[in-house]
Formats: C-alpha cells, structure tokens, sequence
C-alpha cells in the first residue's frame, strides 16, 4: 500500500507542477518537456542497470501508455489552464474507475453488479457538485476544460486497463511481470511519440516556443518542468505501477483517488487560489464513490 500512498502524493503534485509549468511554456511545450524529462531519466535508469523490456504482455503496456500517457496528457494539459489543476485532477482520478469498470465489462467480460453502478452513480454526482454552474465569463472555455478532463480520465482508465492485461500475459507464459519502473517506462515509450506529434502539428504555424512567457523566468520555469516530468510519469507512474502490481486494484484505486484532495491543498499552498466548499464537498463524495466502486 506504501506504492499506492507515494502514487497519490507524486501525481498531486505533478498535476500542480503541470499548472505552473504551462504557465511559463504553454500546455504543449510544458507536456513535450515533462514526458521528455521521464524518458530521458528513466530510460537512462533502465538502461544502466540492465533491465529488459521484451517481456509477454509488453505491447499492451506500450499501448497502454500511448492512449493514457498520450492522448490523456495532452487532454490533461489543456483542461489544466482552464478549469485549475485541483478540479481537473478531481475529474480525472474520480471518473478514471467507472470508465475502467466499463472498459473491463467490453474487453474482459466482466459485467458490472449493481453495487458497482450504484458505487459509480455516486462518483457522478460528486464530480456534478464539485462542478457546480460555470463561472462568469467564457463558458465555454470553461466546458472545454471539463470535456479535455473527461478525456483525460477515460486515457487513464485504458493506461490502468493495460496492466492487468500484460500481467496475465506473463501469468500465461509462466513469466514474472517486471518491476514498476520497467512497465512505466514502456507507457512513457507509449506516450511519447504521440505527444510528439500533436506538439509538433499543434505549434506548426507559430512556432514550438511561441508560447513562452516573456521574460523567461530560467531556472524557476525549467525547475517546474523538471519535477513535472519526475513525479508524474517519471516516480509516480512507476510507483502506479509497482502498487497494481503487488497489490489488488481495488485497494491502489481507492488510495490513489485521494490524489484530487492533496491537489486542492498544493493549489491553495502554491497559487493561493482556495478551493470554495462545494469542491471539497462534491471530492469528498466523489472519492467516497470511488472507494465503494473498488471495493464492490
């Protein structure tokens, strides 16, 4: 359970490194950076020490991270300058678990129970308080924000779908599934050349760095990216990893949907900006319905 407790802290914080490093780059360069800082240390990491990659069941991982790493991050990334790193976490961890039920009712055949759909009823109406009305202003903007973390959290529930798949694939060919950082660094593999692209097609017209708050705050703004890529998909995933791994999913889940409230209190800590009662009360429920859904 130590995995699943450091994975809530590492992608609460991430998350909040993420606001402030899209402050200073823009949402794409802020992600490209991030996933490149992961893939950068830990690849190094795996590659001094030896370990190997090509075990069964690693192409699901490789997939995995191409949809949730992916397509989820660059989502991530764009809600976070609309809607705030707390509320776009709460989103994304709360409705990562009804979206993985359903994914594993369509890939695995395994049919939800009523308690299930009741478990997953309440994390919706804990995510709608935690909404509330839009606020004044751009509204639709607003929206956007929310439909970009909606994606992101069915890209996190396809990532969590992957590992039960390739650990069943070693489990198949008689094979012991690799350690944490092994499998996240097949899902940074995954992710990577996806954000690659949608960066570079993105930003063809006004250039990679045209995003960049001048003057350019160096060593701060890199500082941010840097533990950006470190505690996400960098520590954190492979702590994600190394918990769903060792431990049931049900119990990794439950803890790691606590991550949205630690992403509250670094907002508030970092920005200043305090979260007004009915997100804390809309997470509170939220997460309350998480914890029935794995559980159930």
């Amino acid at each position: 359970m130590e995995f699943a407790f450091l994975t809530s802290f590492f992608f609460a914080w991430s998350i909040t490194c993420a606001r402030r490093s899209s402050y200073y780059h823009g949402a794409d360069l802020a992600n490209l950076g991030r996933i490149t800082v992961a893939f950068c240390a830990i690849g190094a990491y795996i590659l001094l020490s030896g370990r190997g990659l090509l075990f069964p069941g690693w192409t699901w991982l490789i997939l995995g991270g191409a949809i949730g790493l992916g397509v989820g991050d660059i989502a991530s990334f764009h809600s976070l300058t609309r809607i705030g790193a707390g509320l776009a976490l709460l989103i994304m961890q709360t409705l990562a678990a009804p979206f993985a039920l359903i994914l594993e009712y369509f890939i695995l055949g395994h049919a939800p129970s009523a308690t299930q759909m009741g478990a997953a009823a309440v994390i919706l109406v804990g995510v709608a308080i935690a909404l509330g009305r839009p606020p004044e202003g751009d509204r639709r903007h607003w929206r956007l924000g929310v439909s970009l973390s909606v994606l992101a959290a069915l890209g996190q529930a396809c990532g969590a779908v992957s590992t039960p798949m390739a650990k069943a694939a070693c489990l198949a060919a008689n094979q012991p599934l690799p350690d944490g950082l092994s499998q996240g660094f097949l899902r940074i593999v995954g992710g990577l050349p996806i954000v690659l692209a949608f960066v570079l097609w993105n930003t063809r017209t006004q250039g990679l760095f045209a995003q960049i708050r001048r003057p350019y705050a160096g060593l701060k703004a890199r500082g941010w990216m840097l533990m950006n890529g470190l505690a996400g998909p960098g520590i954190g995933v492979a702590c994600y990893q190394w918990a769903l791994s060792t431990s049931s999913s049900a119990i990794v889940l439950s803890i790691v949907a606590l991550s949205p409230l630690f992403a509250l209190l670094f907002q508030w800590l970092v920005e200043g900006n305090r979260p007004g009662p009915r997100v804390w009360i809309g997470g509170a429920v939220a997460i309350g319905g998480v914890i029935l859904l794995r559980n159930a």
